[in-house]
């Protein structure tokens, strides 16, 4: 009993946690960064899980919270073994929360996410953050590029709340006549 109310109040803290970085994110820009915060995500899925297996029996009123989370993991599943669009649907839905975000460009001033909108999202929109004090990031915005960033290729520069997008330009979809092409691009 004293495990179950301790797992239960460490779940609550890490959600407290969770959701004041969110809110501290959204209204200052500041935030964990996407490592620390997929950490404490899974953490939390996890005593969610557990919690709900723990107020099946006897039946608790908090099993209806905590079924979130054992819904989540069974859409999810029956979407990996199944497939379809609606199932599609309903487990990018449950896993928005969680999906960690990937990281396609990284310099020592600048880090761009893949911006995660769904499995059936249009392609090439990403987020830019810049890394403060190893633990924090600061979100500066959004950008939208015509094609997925090739490392080898690309090159950012951020400077003066401007990023410069640096990439080869194909000519008619030959590889032979490529030229660079300078762009700032504009945060959302």
């Amino acid at each position: 009993m004293k495990i179950k109310f301790r797992l239960e109040k460490w779940h609550f803290y890490l959600l407290s946690l969770v959701l004041i970085n969110f809110g501290t994110g959204l209204i200052t820009g500041y935030r964990l960064n996407q490592n620390l915060t997929f950490i404490l995500k899974v953490i939390l899925y996890l005593t969610g899980l557990i919690m709900f297996l723990k107020t099946l029996r006897p039946f608790k009123k908090t099993a209806i919270y905590y079924s979130f989370y054992a819904i989540s993991v069974v859409l999810t599943g029956l979407f990996f073994l199944f497939g379809g669009i609606f199932l599609a649907i309903l487990s990018s839905l449950v896993l928005f929360p969680i999906v960690p975000k990937q990281t396609e460009y990284k310099t020592e001033t600048i880090k761009i996410y893949d911006r995660f909108q769904g499995f059936m999202a249009r392609c090439c929109s990403y987020e830019v953050v810049e890394p403060k004090l190893y633990i924090f990031e600061k979100h500066l915005g959004y950008i939208n590029i015509e094609k997925p960033i090739d490392v080898d290729k690309d090159e950012f520069n951020f400077k003066n709340n401007k990023i410069t997008y640096k990439y080869e330009l194909n000519n008619d979809g030959q590889t032979t006549t490529a030229s660079d092409t300078t762009e700032i691009l504009d945060f959302e």
